[in-house]
């Protein structure tokens, strides 16, 4: 079953086009990745597909919905996580707050419960911090926060941009590890990185992006067997 579509998204900053015509497909289950450099386009994928980035031209289906028209919230509500660039954790909310902010649509109090109790077997280390203020806290583990509070909705298909950003290697691989956890769990994962090897790695399938354009896309085994992808994003 097809968990996510982007037909021929085409979307623009101002009058400078960031997107060129992006077809992706993610299956139920998968765990796949998109790769490029710095500026390539990764990020605003990420924002056309929440809705933060508005599309041009195209279309975005999600579990065989089309949701190209649908705000931001809407998207969460039907099952889109996302845990966005550099965190963006709310620096003076409490850990336990912010898990609670996760939530806002949900409106059962004990399914609330249950998914903080989720958060806290997944991250330990959040429900040591719960009463702590955020911005108190270490890059690492504000990568936990965001993760656990873009699970608090239960999502179908989890959105992870840049994992890696400013984190130590160490950090890095522990926050994979417990994605590829929640993927192996039947977690749907799409995954835009600018780390190829780690993110090679743990995905299933990957799309190079390069200026705003899908220049590649194939098994993760592949693609790190391709002289072309080693010489430009694997550096051996």
């Amino acid at each position: 079953m097809t968990v996510l579509e982007l037909n021929n998204i085409n979307a623009f900053y101002g009058q400078s086009q960031a997107l060129h015509d992006i077809s992706i497909e993610v299956q139920a289950g998968e765990f796949v990745t998109i790769l490029g450099a710095n500026g390539a386009g990764k990020s605003t994928i990420m924002k056309t597909i929440m809705g933060l980035v508005k599309a041009k031209s195209g279309g975005i289906v999600f579990n065989g919905q089309d949701i190209t028209d649908l705000p931001p919230w809407e998207r969460a509500g039907i099952g889109v996580g996302y845990v966005p660039e550099g965190r963006r954790v709310f620096p003076d909310l409490t850990v336990e707050e912010n898990l609670k902010m996760g939530a806002y649509r949900v409106q059962d109090n004990r399914r609330i419960a249950n998914n903080l109790d989720k958060s806290y077997e997944l991250f330990p280390r959040l429900k040591e911090r719960r009463s702590q203020l955020a911005k108190t806290m270490s890059g690492g583990e504000q990568q936990m926060l965001a993760i656990a509070r873009a699970l608090m909705l239960n999502p179908k298909l989890l959105l992870i941009d840049e994992i890696s950003m400013g984190l130590m290697p160490i950090l890095v691989n522990h926050s994979l590890s417990i994605v590829k956890r929640l993927n192996s769990e039947g977690l749907t994962v799409l995954m835009v990185e600018q780390n190829a090897n780690k993110a090679l790695k743990v995905a299933d399938r990957g799309y190079i992006l390069k200026t705003g354009k899908i220049t590649m896309h194939d098994s993760s085994e592949n693609l790190r067997n391709n002289s072309e992808v080693v010489k430009a994003y694997l550096g051996e």
